[in-house]
């Protein structure tokens, strides 16, 4: 049967994945023949290998040129005299990733190591879609790996803040986005995560994690500044079944550790310059909040000026109301006396009119209404004693 190399691929990435997932199988031993495509290298020290997934040739022989530019760096920097052969898989992407190895990754993370494994992992599709710089991810993978090498092995735990304040450092750049401006306001209120819960492990939730990291590389940036990286790497070496690297960093620097992390705090909160890159980061945010008191007395005032001017309106409404009342009372004209017309005979005429109708009634009766005669005058009738003799 003729196999394809698309099935030669996934044969080969299926041996890989149990050779790891094998225990003791990766133990400092180099890879089998014929289970992983390895590079063209010059040095015995490392290896520079496909791990799973599809690898584009160039992009290999780029990771494998940036580790041998970082390598005589890191070795320099922690004093390690001798290397021993350490392996580093670049996996095409997450998904590719043997079930063994997924849950070490961290969602945010392009890389990790195995430390004691001599095994460095580099996702390259991780890498590109974080936009991380490789060789900030090598050189911090390098130091972890380094630095096992050195300090590590069974009895001489070295603490995790440390392994992580320390390739961050030299790495120049943090991982995970933190930063010394995300310490500030958990420094000035008290609530920096203990150093002793991050010695052998990191929180498991992303913002624990990613402050973990922040404290991490503040703290071990400002120990390499104050008593020099030389001190913490022997500090480092000096880690054995019976002393702990506390009690070897209290005795090289002469500080109680609980002196060392307050020195540490008031740098960070006087000295580092944070709290002013936290200031010009969020000054708009902060100069709202001084301007919160201006604004809301601004506001009262424009309501209160509002509810005025309401009163004014109510008020010339209601004297407008009245005022067009008054000009509506004047505009009505007055009423006028009746004058008679001397020339209008209309009242005689009515008189006649009386007349003529008690005429046409007493006809109707059968009374004669006989000659009409002029009315006397009421004093005609006055007796002496100024009695009237008309009867009725």
């Amino acid at each position: 049967m003729k196999l394809s190399p698309r099935r030669i691929a996934a044969l080969l990435g299926l041996l890989l994945a149990v050779w790891l997932a094998w225990p003791g199988s990766a133990e400092g031993n180099p890879a089998p023949p014929g289970v992983v495509v390895e590079a063209p290298s010059g040095r015995a020290a490392r290896q520079v290998l496909v791990g799973s997934g599809q690898v584009d040739p160039a992009v290999l022989q780029l990771v494998e040129r940036t580790v041998d530019e970082c390598l005589p760096e890191v070795q320099k920097a922690l004093s390690l005299d001798e290397l021993q052969r350490f392996y580093v898989f670049v996996h095409g992407r997450r998904s590719t990733l043997p079930a063994a190895l997924a849950p070490l990754l961290h969602e945010d993370s392009p890389a990790f190591a195995l430390l004691g494994q001599r095994q460095i992992h580099l996702v390259w599709g991780e890498l590109v879609r974080l936009g991380s710089q490789l060789r900030g991810v090598v050189v911090h993978e390098l130091v972890h790996e380094l630095l096992d090498q050195r300090c590590g092995g069974p009895g001489h735990p070295i603490p995790r803040w440390f392994h992580e304040g320390l390739a961050q450092h030299l790495a120049g750049d943090t991982y995970l986005g933190g930063r010394e401006e995300d310490l500030v306001w958990r420094a000035a209120v008290g609530r920096l995560l203990p150093f002793g819960e991050l010695v052998r492990g990191f929180p498991s939730d992303r913002e624990s994690i990613r402050i973990a990291y922040a404290q991490s590389y503040s703290y071990v940036s400002w120990l390499v500044r104050d008593h020099g990286l030389a001190t913490l790497v022997r500090v480092a070496g000096n880690v054995d079944r019976t002393t702990s690297f506390e009690r070897a960093l209290v005795g090289a620097t002469g500080r109680t550790t609980l002196q060392l992390q307050d020195d540490w705090q008031d740098y960070l909160l006087r000295r580092s310059g944070a709290p002013w890159r936290v200031l010009l980061a969020e000054w708009w945010g902060l100069l709202g909040i001084a301007l919160l008191p201006v604004l809301v007395l601004a506001l009262r005032q424009r309501l209160a000026a509002g509810a005025r001017a309401a009163a004014r309106l109510e008020t010339m409404q209601a004297h407008a109301a009245a005022l067009e009342a008054s000009i509506a009372a004047m505009s009505v004209p007055p009423a006028q006396p009746h004058r008679q017309d001397p020339d209008d005979d209309s009242d005689d005429d009515s008189d006649l009119d009386a007349a003529e109708a008690d005429d046409l009634v007493d006809a109707d009766a059968g009374v004669d209404p006989g000659p009409r005669s002029a009315p006397r005058p009421a004093t005609e009738n006055l007796q002496p004693d100024g009695r009237d003799d008309r009867s009725g």
